[in-house]
């Protein structure tokens, strides 16, 4: 039996929702880039509602599906993501959000390996 760390968990959740996509779109890939940043800069319950206001409710499945792999169970859709937000204690949202910067961290990693490089001026 093997133990995977949290951020193992993270990385080999973050990878099969990005394989899923096989070769994701712009608007995913703009927003996957974003939304880690987005995160730390207003918090997950202002980025998850700002995410889901912007019809990116596709990256919120899949950063719910990544939170939930690493333990938290009851995250498992982006609605279910948005309520924890928002009922969470202080604590607990502390936590949430802090997995929530590597899951996005992870899923930005993944988007970037998964789309092709544009040169930048490169004749």
């Amino acid at each position: 039996m093997t133990a995977h760390t949290r951020s193992q968990k993270l990385a080999q959740a973050a990878f099969a929702q990005i394989a899923k996509h096989g070769q994701p779109k712009q608007e995913f890939v703009s927003f996957a880039k974003k939304f880690p940043a987005l995160i730390h800069t207003c918090g997950l319950a202002q980025a998850v509602a700002f995410a889901l206001a912007k019809e990116e409710k596709d990256y919120i499945k899949d950063l719910a599906v990544v939170l939930e792999a690493s333990g938290h169970l009851e995250v498992s859709s982006a609605e279910t993501l948005q309520k924890q937000t928002q009922e969470q204690p202080l604590s607990g949202y502390l936590r949430l959000s802090r997995d929530a910067i590597n899951a996005a961290s992870w899923l930005k990693r993944y988007v970037e390996a998964a789309t092709p490089e544009e040169s930048e001026g490169v004749s």
